[in-house]
């Protein structure tokens, strides 16, 4: 079978490749800590009365803005964790997290629900696919 080097690889084998691409692939099992870590971060922060976060030291963000930050990261995280997924497939699980904790904000005491917040995490999402994949793909076919 020919390599195609279109095709991310899951187990970052590439003839021929060193330097910065050796050390992006070795390193997937950090790639999918990551995602795990800034999922439960999502949810943590998500969920936890924001009053609480701003007295423990946060520093307030613009709502929306941190939604579309925090899927766009976690799209990353989870495309470069698991190369092999597609991106629509990558996109939906990021932004199937993002709908199960507005779900479960509307349980929460001191959060609500948000179609807006879901309008910023699909959104955040999407760039993070965009971005990461095709940069996935570029590192990948450098020798």
């Amino acid at each position: 079978m020919k390599d195609d080097p279109q095709q991310r690889s899951a187990d970052g084998s590439n003839s021929g490749s060193h330097g910065l691409l050796h050390s992006l692939m070795k390193g997937m099992p950090v790639w999918r800590t990551l995602a795990i870590l800034c999922a439960l971060a999502l949810w943590v922060m998500s969920l936890w009365p924001a009053d609480d976060l701003l007295r423990l030291g946060a520093r307030y963000v613009n709502d929306k803005v941190g939604h579309f930050i925090g899927y766009m990261a976690l799209a990353w995280l989870l495309s470069w964790g698991w190369p092999r997924l597609p991106g629509w497939l990558v996109w939906t699980v990021a932004f199937s997290c993002g709908v199960a904790i507005e779900i479960a904000q509307s349980f929460a005491p001191t959060r609500t629900f948000s179609w807006l917040d879901m309008l910023a995490n699909g959104s955040g999402a999407l760039l993070g696919v965009l971005i990461a994949i095709p940069l996935w793909r570029y590192i990948t076919r450098m020798d």
